[in-house]
This record gives C-alpha cells, sequence and structure tokens, in this order.
C-alpha cells in the first residue's frame, strides 16, 4: 500500500464528462421505402443508421471535445478512465478546461438557436427522404440535454483492499510511454533525407519534455529520457542552423522518442548503470607496476627508493587518490 500512496498522493485524477449528440436515430425497414436499385445517400444512411441533422453542424463540439483530451495529455497520462495529473498542476488544467466549456456552451447555444431552420434547410437537400428524417426529428429541448460539457477533479485514495489498482499504478509509466511515441510519431520525418533540422520540429521536442518532466515522478525510468532529451535542447543554438552532430543525435532522440519500448529499455539502463558503484583507483603500486616503473628509473639513473607514506611530507595521505568522475554516463542515442 505504501507504494501505492507514495504516487497517488502527488496525483489528482481528472475525468472529462463530455456529451455530444450523435444527430442519429436507428435505421427501421419501413424508412426505406426505395425504387428498386435505389440507394439512399451516404449523407442520410451508413452502417444501420439514419442521420436525423446535418453532420457538419456537430463538428465544433468533437473538436473541443479533442482540444479538452489534448490539454489533460499535455501534463498527464490516462489513467482508470480519466487522466492522473500531477496536483501542482491541476489548478491550470482545471483553467484551460473551464475556457473550453465555456466555448462548448456557446457551441451549443448557438446550435440550438439555429436548430429548426438548419434542420429545415438540411432536409431539402435530401429530396424524397423527407418524411423518413422528420419522423425522426428530435425536439430541440431534447437535444439540448444531449449537449454537455462537464468534468471532475478527484483525489485518489487506495481502499484498505485496493483491488488491482498496484497493477494499474505500476503501469503508469508505460502509459506515459505509449502517449510520447504517439507525439513523436512525425518527428523523423523532419530528419529524414534532410542536412539540417527546421525550428519548428522543437515545438514537439519541447511538448514530449514538458509531459515528461510533469510525470517524471510516476517512473524512474522516465527521468534518464527527459535528461537526454534536456540534454540535447540546452545544446541547441540560439538561431542558427541545427545541423551537424546536433542534427545526427537529434535524429537518434527522435528515433528513441517513436518507441515505447526502446525508451522504457533505455530508462532502465541508465538507472542501472547510475546505480553501479564508481571504480575505485589502487591506493599502492602492483608489484608489476613497481617493477616496471623502477626499471625505467633505472635507466635514466633517477633514486629508486620508494617514498615512505608521509616521508618528507608532514602527512599521511596516499600517494593514489581516487579519481571521482561525474556518476551521470553521457547518454547514446543510437541503439
Amino acid at each position: 500500500m505504501t507504494n501505492i500512496t507514495e504516487i497517488t498522493d502527488q496525483l489528482t485524477l481528472v475525468v472529462l464528462d463530455i456529451r455530444i449528440w450523435s444527430g442519429r436515430k436507428k435505421l427501421r425497414a419501413e424508412d426505406l421505402h426505395l425504387d428498386d436499385g435505389e440507394i439512399p445517400p451516404e449523407d442520410l444512411v451508413s452502417l444501420g443508421s439514419k442521420r436525423v441533422c446535418d453532420p457538419e453542424q456537430l463538428k465544433a463540439f468533437h473538436r473541443l471535445k479533442q482540444s479538452a483530451e489534448r490539454s489533460c495529455l499535455r501534463v498527464g497520462t490516462r489513467f482508470l478512465g480519466g487522466f492522473a495529473v500531477a496536483k501542482e498542476q491541476t489548478t491550470a488544467l482545471a483553467e484551460e478546461l473551464d475556457q473550453i466549456k465555456a466555448q462548448f456552451d456557446a457551441e451549443r447555444d448557438n446550435f440550438l438557436s439555429t436548430y429548426d431552420r438548419d434542420l429545415e434547410d438540411w432536409i431539402q437537400t435530401l429530396p424524397g427522404f423527407e418524411t423518413a428524417i422528420r419522423r425522426a426529428v428530435e425536439p430541440a429541448s431534447s437535444v439540448a440535454a444531449r449537449l454537455r460539457f462537464g468534468y471532475q477533479l478527484v483525489e485518489i485514495k487506495p481502499a484498505i483492499v485496493p483491488g488491482t489498482l498496484d497493477e494499474e499504478v505500476a503501469e503508469l509509466g508505460d502509459g506515459v510511454f505509449g502517449e510520447v511515441e504517439q507525439m513523436a510519431r512525425d518527428l523523423t520525418d523532419s530528419f529524414e533525407g534532410k542536412d539540417k533540422l527546421n525550428r519548428r520540429a522543437l515545438g514537439t521536442f519541447r511538448k514530449i519534455r514538458n509531459k515528461l518532466a510533469c510525470l517524471s515522478f510516476i517512473d524512474r525510468r522516465i527521468e534518464p529520457v527527459l535528461g537526454s532529451v534536456d540534454q540535447w535542447l540546452h545544446r541547441l543554438p540560439a538561431t542558427a542552423p541545427i545541423q551537424g552532430s546536433l542534427f545526427n543525435e537529434g535524429m537518434g532522440l527522435a528515433l528513441l522518442l517513436s518507441d515505447a519500448e526502446r525508451m522504457a529499455r533505455h530508462g532502465a539502463g541508465q538507472i542501472d548503470a547510475l546505480s553501479l558503484p564508481l571504480p575505485t583507483l589502487p591506493t599502492d603500486k602492483s608489484a608489476e607496476q613497481i617493477d616496471s616503473s623502477d626499471a625505467g628509473l633505472e635507466e635514466s639513473g633517477a633514486d629508486t627508493t620508494p617514498e615512505r607514506e608521509g616521508e618528507n611530507s608532514g602527512d599521511s595521505t596516499p600517494s593514489h587518490r581516487p579519481v571521482i568522475t561525474d556518476p551521470q554516463p553521457v547518454p547514446s542515442f543510437f541503439f
């Protein structure tokens, strides 16, 4: 339970509740009073259902739903039917969703205000099917109840017996890598067949970087991938073309980000590398080293008597001190 709460205590579950009227009704046999060989137009009938509204009038609602989902995915990841978002990101996300809700409500009011007139205009474009459409028409008041934008912010508190919640939490990192893969699916196109990178492609890299930064606490494998992105971005010139070795590294990074399994392996490998103990140099020369160095000194006529520890120096510091290097290896993007 401790491992679960270490993650869930830092998360808010954002649940989108967006309802969009389909503008369709089930197709019945009596709706098809057709002459021999006559086929109803695709604008009216498809896959056993019939439209009772111009689909163009509903596209704005679907765009706004997609916009809300993108906002959630920018700082969160899919979880338990909603989106797991770091608590410090929740306020800003809620403000974005409020703005999208305001647009959705305005579109709904506009749609309903002209619903009857627009419906009649659309029916006139389908001569011969007016009766079938009018028989299925729903009043504006009924349609209004089926157009709704809402969202809920929920704190995640595991029950005493949490079921498989621990498994869901453990898989959050894999979900993040899968979503990043989708974000990066077109990145390699910015490199292939080119010798320098269009700076507009950096927008995708930065979006991916910000998503990883928001969610790095949920899986240790994310941090090394984030570090690889940051290291490359920080070395880019402010305005000069991105080419040469930086271009090649960017290509490797794009290949890494466009493969969820590769990211997971890279992150796990870097964790393993960082967990290894630092190599310790010997404090005393081996017999072979002493023999070799003494032989060279004898040839040069130098004094071969080894200085005893602390002699003439007044301290007891060994003659060899371990070299401490940066423990973080330089990431490699080529696999």
